[in-house]
């Protein structure tokens, strides 16, 4: 079913017969030209045959029309006729989503927010991508099982817990969103101690001019923040306010709760975690509106309670790995070699620093949990591979992590365990904290995009599958950019009909059905007129040809941004051609055979590749 595959392998073979060298090692080295006048695939020649013997390696095939010397390549043109016989004799529902031929179990980890406060735009890149290369991989034949980590137990959720208690652990409000009503009292808990507190170091600070300055000019910002977020809810605020302001140390009360959280005590235990479900809750409800659900929510506190996290530590004891640094129990990796830092892709010279398993007062860290967790969804799903869907500032410590791992004799997880990395999301004009309250939430780019693309849709006439269309300009948007590139998230380029989004993919899409439902009877391939098989409805032939293998890069890779790429050259491509040429009124049948066929093929590979997406083909916008 890989049409241009079958292009490179003829290639391939028939080059490797002149030259007494292998077809694979042939094959390997086959390019794409810079230029399609140049070709539609290319081989450099230098290290294959001395220079006197290029002009003899010429040749004709079955799918090869002609090929060309051009400087050290040898480059060739399809036969247009053969390879559209063979693309469209393979075309079918499935066309282009090709097996693996060694599926694998995986367990894909994305998400995994803390349950304070609402998703930001930094989740939704998180979500998208995870998302997404979980359904990429399932098309591609691998078992793929989708889990979000639930960090309850850490500082974060203990702050959240404090406010909570300090308002005597009520519900959230029925008409309130459970996740944005807390991420209010999250914000306004931790604006108020860090206010208290700043008040009160200056008390101390005023003779000490620069410093007391500095401390005052953070003040104002904070207090800036606290009014901001007053504004949201006076009653709320004050109430904190007043109950905070009644306790000498809040952050010791805060590091009490989340001890005792930690340790089960009840009625902790069943209050902190009655809140994280609220929140949870709310989050599940945001991702729900992007069609994006989990196999399975995993706590934190969870391996903490059933001492998973105790096993981790007495192991790491058992093995030998384990240092004392600064006074906490940690492992130190300096001893790995060369050889085992390549083998567990730790960058040359990097100097990665120890992994601290427990503190000096006896507490357990975030890693610790994590080398636990790691363990568990191995065991949990019997998998092959691990990958986490992490922000790129994680990179540390998802090195620590595998480095940790193999040290205690776990070396078959700690290389197959990756970090799919992604950069930063950008919003125009805002700098984002969780802390204090200052975040573009994944509910309001929804509801932006949502407004955006109602107009336009009544602009145009229509008025069907808005919420589809929302769901593949947000995820377009995304998945558009390469991971390792920051996004300045726009709204207007996320909905534009016109070019490189998802409801110009789906737009597109429509178009190409419309003109299928109009076909009364569909031709066969032996109508095709081959000779009119030139300029943009030869590229569409190249293109569509080339979708297997685009969609097994894609996968392989886990860059969902090839496809895109793709899809939106393939779509202009289309539309130049429907919108200066008659297809199904052509008057000549060999002619609009041909083209009828085309836009078949487009229509199949754009609900495919759309589909692979998690984008949503639409035969009506």
């Amino acid at each position: 079913m890989n049409p241009f595959a079958e292009v490179r392998k003829e290639f391939a073979r028939e080059l490797a017969s002149r030259i007494n060298t292998d077809a694979e090692k042939i094959e390997k080295r086959i390019e794409t030209p810079p230029s399609e006048d140049l070709g539609d695939v290319a081989v450099p020649l230098r290290e294959i045959a001395p220079r006197d013997r290029y002009n003899e390696l010429k040749f004709e095939g079955k799918l090869i029309r002609s090929t060309q010397v051009v400087g050290i390549y040898l480059n060739a043109f399809v036969n247009e006729k053969e390879l559209f016989k063979l693309t469209f004799s393979f075309l079918g529902p499935n066309y282009g989503l090709e097996k693996t031929d060694s599926p694998k179990r995986v367990v894909v980890e994305h998400t995994s927010a803390n349950p304070v406060h609402p998703l930001h735009i930094g989740h939704l890149r998180n979500a998208v991508l995870g998302d997404t290369i979980a359904n990429l991989l399932k098309l591609r034949g691998h078992a793929v099982n989708v889990r979000f980590y639930v960090n309850d137990a850490g500082r974060q959720s203990a702050t959240l817990a404090y406010g909570m208690a300090k308002l005597g652990w009520p519900s959230p409000p029925s008409n309130a969103k459970k996740d944005v009503w807390l991420g209010l009292v999250y914000a306004c808990t931790n604006v108020i101690i860090e206010v208290n507190k700043l008040k009160r170091q200056l008390e101390t600070l005023k003779d000490k001019p620069e410093e007391y300055s500095a401390k005052v000019r953070e003040l104002d910002d904070l207090v800036s923040v606290a009014e901001g977020l007053r504004e949201r809810d006076s009653s709320l605020f004050d109430r904190l306010a007043e109950e905070i302001g009644k306790d000498p140390e809040p952050d010791r009360s805060v590091q009490e709760l989340m001890l005792s959280y930690e340790w089960g005590k009840e009625p902790t235990k069943e209050l902190v975690r009655r809140v994280a479900n609220a929140a949870l809750e709310g989050i599940s409800q945001t991702l729900s509106s992007l069609d994006i659900h989990f196999d399975s929510f995993d706590y934190e506190s969870d391996l903490i309670w059933d001492g998973s996290v105790s096993k981790i530590i007495q192991m790491a004891r058992e093995k030998k790995v384990v240092t004392v640094h600064k006074g906490a129990t940690a492992i130190t990796f300096d001893l790995l070699t060369e050889d085992e830092r390549k083998f567990l892709r730790i960058p040359k010279g990097l100097n990665v620093p120890p992994l601290i398993l427990v503190r000096a007062d006896g507490t357990t860290l975030y890693p610790t949990r994590d080398l636990a967790y790691t363990l568990l969804k191995y065991r949990d799903f019997n998998a092959h591979t691990v990958i986490n869907v992490i922000a790129e500032e994680q990179t540390t410590p998802q090195i620590q992590l595998r480095a940790a791992l193999y040290l205690m004799g776990f070396k078959s997880e700690a290389v197959n365990l990756l970090h799919f990395s992604y950069s930063m999301v950008n919003v125009e004009g805002m700098k984002m904290s969780g802390r204090r309250g200052r975040y573009f939430s994944v509910d309001e780019v929804i509801e932006q995009v949502r407004a955006a693309v109602s107009n336009r849709v009544k602009e145009r006439g229509g008025g069907e599958g808005v919420e589809d269309l929302v769901r593949g300009a947000v995820r377009f948007a995304i998945i558009a950019v390469a991971p390792n590139k920051p996004i300045s998230f726009s709204v207007q380029r996320a909905i534009d009909f016109n070019q490189n989004s998802g409801p110009y993919l789906q737009y597109t899409y429509a178009r190409a059905s419309s003109v299928l439902s109009k076909v009364e009877s569909f031709p066969s391939l032996e109508e095709v007129d081959f000779s009119d098989l030139k300029n943009d409805k030869r590229r569409l032939l190249i293109l569509i040809s080339k979708f297997p293998d685009i969609f097994i890069s894609t996968a392989d890779d886990m860059r969902p941004e090839v496809m895109t790429t793709y899809l939106n050259k393939l779509a202009d491509v289309f539309n130049r051609l429907y919108d200066t040429e008659r297809i199904l009124q052509d008057p000549i049948p060999g002619k609009r055979a041909l083209k009828l066929w085309l836009v078949r093929g487009v229509e199949t590979v754009l609900r495919n590749g759309l589909s692979a997406l998690r984008i949503k083909p639409l035969s009506k916008v």
